[in-house]
């Protein structure tokens, strides 16, 4: 059995009604997006956060150096050595 390293591409959105007070739809919209940013709104994103799309890419490692097969050296070195 071999070690490998898996990439994980997951693309998700988050979609849900915030009702906020202000004087404008724009006053209102920075508000909400503030409060995006300053993670005010961490559980609603997470409770609605839906995966649209997902990647996975899988690399085998030397379990020696940890290098990406393709750039391990442990062989060249075992080679200069004797």
């Amino acid at each position: 059995m071999g070690l490998f390293r898996v990439r994980v591409g997951l693309f998700q959105h988050s979609m849900w009604d915030e009702d906020v007070q202000a004087d404008t739809n724009e006053e209102a919209e920075g508000k909400v997006k503030t409060g995006v940013w300053q993670d005010e709104y961490t559980k609603k994103i997470r409770t609605s956060l839906e995966i649209e799309d997902e990647v996975y890419d899988a690399e085998e490692l030397c379990e020696d150096c940890l290098n990406l097969i393709d750039y391990c050296a442990c062989d060249e070195k075992e080679d200069a050595g004797d």
